[in-house]
């Protein structure tokens, strides 16, 4: 046990406990040579014996030596004294944010801003060096008390995922193990897949989340449930929880806690910037920013449209060059209008076009200048500039522009609800339909065409007798669950889903090795829902077994349905449809059936076993049929299995 007092290396003398993190217990300590207070991190005895325990902490000081960065904790030094391994890193005072959460319960939306502007830049900073935190929350997240304020410092990175460096003995292990804090894990987290930066934007919308409402997203204390919940159910609103905050969070939130990671914010900076916008935006005034170095052109603004100042209809904010226009931008995302000089000290106009989108992607900019400078006003028209006006300013001209540039922003703005309202959409629309209109035209999807594919179906065991003893929500809720764990790994592969046929998830794999991929993703799949179920737990809803069937051969695929009625569907038909569907249907729970043809294509690449020969069709005789049991000695996950030739298209009209 280790001791006060007790000096570690012959320098660090261990003054008092102050903390403890997963693998070590942290000391406020004195450094004898440097003659400064630091923080010794000590593994605890129970984790010396392990080597991977000893590998993560040698791994921890690794990752955060790398990340020089004024919000993340500095490391000085790291060794082993007397077997027992040591991180030194600077010593903080002021308290970390669960303990401030705990006090103050809620957060106003500016207090919250401010608190994710400097955990973003720790995390921008992480990504960058491709290192996951993994376990962010608000006990790693330290409010340290600097001069002349407060400074957020990220903490205890001891599940640090680096992703230039994870070794393979790294990837299996985080399958079938839960790596994290529960509350604050990501749908990916939850199913154990490598992880990504995306995972620890999850874990911060979870601590935005809970410093807006006072309560996390998720709540339930078993843990099986509310894994359940984080890979199936929307968030509450958050205007349903505080009725004071802004509709506008509940958008943000919707897409901060998207499930597909595809979906959410893609940094840490479009995560803040979003953020901010809700946070400052209002339902007042347009608001317009001019940016010029004349005093009388603020002076001119301001008589001139003093009555629709006076109404609310107008607000101007004015900055005397480009780089204070840039911070009035920060601070005000909801502006639409801009109207700055070119010729500005500091920043010129030009510049600060440039980088106007970064800061404002809906706001129009329109460059003033005088007669003789057309060079310098094509060049803004080419960097992106909505329109010019020429000095000195026609009032007529000013009202007119500005009146068409407000439009505009705001049809942007509107296209962009639209946007988001059409992603809500696609979920009820096949994928397959979707990419085929992208690629050639409303029209031409009506054509139909053969093509080589492999097909797939997976089949929840026993969900129908387990879901006549729930209500209706609870049963669409477990059902929705499961999907959710088996969707990503058939995407992952390449694979199509074609429909959902209530218990079952019909998917299609086309293209190059599209029979390897389909055996990988199926292999995924079963151990995927079989890691999870063990995680959640006994008691846990998750169903913990599926049946396969998986057929490969020559398909029909193009629209059925009604046209004169609207009602079409994009799908494939075929002898391998067909018997995908009705091996998936004799399948016992954990087996991923295949006839002999696919266990031929794919034999040395996966490993079989002949199953009990099985009637594939009602009354019919039975028939051989094969379990996928692993991926063989002479295939390995990244390297596919053998390419089975597409056949010519045929279009039929």
């Amino acid at each position: 046990m280790i001791m006060s007092n007790r000096t570690i290396a012959r320098k660090y003398t261990l003054e008092r406990e102050i903390g403890r993190g997963g693998m070590g217990v942290i000391w406020e300590a004195f450094d004898q040579v440097l003659r400064r207070p630091v923080a010794v991190k000590v593994m605890t005895p129970e984790h010396l014996t392990s080597d991977t325990a000893r590998r993560r902490f040698e791994r921890e000081a690794m990752a955060i030596a790398r990340l020089r960065n004024e919000h993340i904790v500095q490391v000085y030094d790291y060794g082993i004294d007397e077997d027992c391994p040591y991180i030194v890193m600077e010593l903080l005072e002021g308290e970390d944010l669960e303990s401030r959460l705990a006090r103050e319960q809620q957060f106003s939306p500016s207090t919250t801003l401010a608190l994710l502007r400097q955990i973003a830049i720790g995390l921008e900073a992480a990504s960058s060096a491709g290192i996951v935190h993994r376990d962010l929350k608000p006990a790693n997240v330290f409010i340290a008390r600097k001069e002349p304020g407060e400074c957020v410092k990220l903490l205890d990175f001891g599940v640090v995922w680096t992703v230039f460096e994870g070794s393979d003995e790294d990837q299996q292990a985080v399958a079938g193990r839960t790596i994290g804090t529960p509350a604050y894990m990501s749908p990916e987290q939850v199913r154990a897949v490598v992880p990504n930066h995306l995972s620890d934007l999850w874990s911060l919308g979870v601590i935005a989340y809970r410093a807006l409402t006072g309560r996390l997203p998720f709540t339930t204390n078993a843990i099986g449930e509310l894994f359940i919940s984080i890979c199936t159910d929307l968030s509450p609103p958050p205007s349903s929880v505080v009725p004071s905050l802004r509709s506008g969070f509940d958008g943000f939130f919707e897409r901060a806690l998207a499930k597909d990671p595809a979906q959410r914010f893609q940094s840490a900076r479009e995560f803040v910037t979003a953020f901010a916008a809700v946070s400052e935006a209002s339902s007042g005034p347009t608001k317009i920013l001019v940016a010029d170095d004349e005093p009388d052109v603020a002076l001119m603004m301001k008589l001139h449209f003093r009555q629709k100042i006076r109404d609310g209809v107008y607000q101007f904010l004015f900055a005397d060059n480009g780089e204070s226009a840039l911070r009035e931008l920060r601070r005000h995302p909801d502006i639409d209008v801009i109207l700055t000089d070119i010729k500005m000290p500091v920043m010129d106009g030009l510049t600060f076009l440039g980088h106007v989108p970064e800061v404002n992607p809906f706001a129009k900019t329109v460059m003033m200048s005088a007669y003789g400078d057309m060079g310098n006003i094509r060049s803004a028209m080419n960097q992106g500039a909505f329109d010019f006006l020429l000095k000195p300013l026609q009032r007529a001209d000013l009202e007119a522009t500005i009146d068409k540039t407000k439009k505009q922003a705001a049809e942007l703005r509107r296209n962009a609800r639209l946007d988001e309202e059409n992603k809500v959409l696609r979920q009820y629309t096949s994928a397959a339909l979707v990419e085929r209109l992208r690629a050639i035209g409303p029209t031409i999807a009506l054509e139909s065409e053969t093509l080589m594919a492999t097909v797939a179906f997976i089949h929840i065991f026993q969900f129908i007798p387990a879901a006549k003893a729930m209500p209706p929500g609870e049963a669409m809720r477990l059902l929705r669950a499961n999907f959710e764990m088996i969707v990503p790994e058939l995407l992952a592969k390449g694979g199509v889903v074609d429909k959902f046929l209530g218990d079952t998830v019909m998917t299609v794999f086309q293209g190059p090795d599209h029979l390897s991929r389909a055996l990988s993703a199926c292999v995924d799949v079963r151990t995927q829902v079989a890691a999870v179920a063990h995680r959640a737990g006994k008691c846990s809803s998750y169903m913990r077994r599926i049946c396969i069937g998986l057929s490969t051969g020559q398909v029909l695929s193009g629209s059925v349905g009604s046209q004169a009625y609207g009602r079409l569907d994009y799908t494939v038909l075929g002898e391998a449809v067909n018997a995908a569907a009705h091996l998936a249907r004799t399948a016992l729970p954990g087996e991923i059936l295949i006839d002999a043809a696919v266990r031929d294509a794919a034999q040395g690449l996966f490993e079989f076993e002949q199953a009990d020969a099985r009637s594939l069709l009602p009354g019919g005789p039975p028939v051989n049929v094969f379990n996928v049991v692993r991926r063989g000695p002479a295939a390995s996950p990244a390297e596919g299995a053998p390419t089975v030739s597409v056949a010519t298209t045929t279009t039929l009209r």
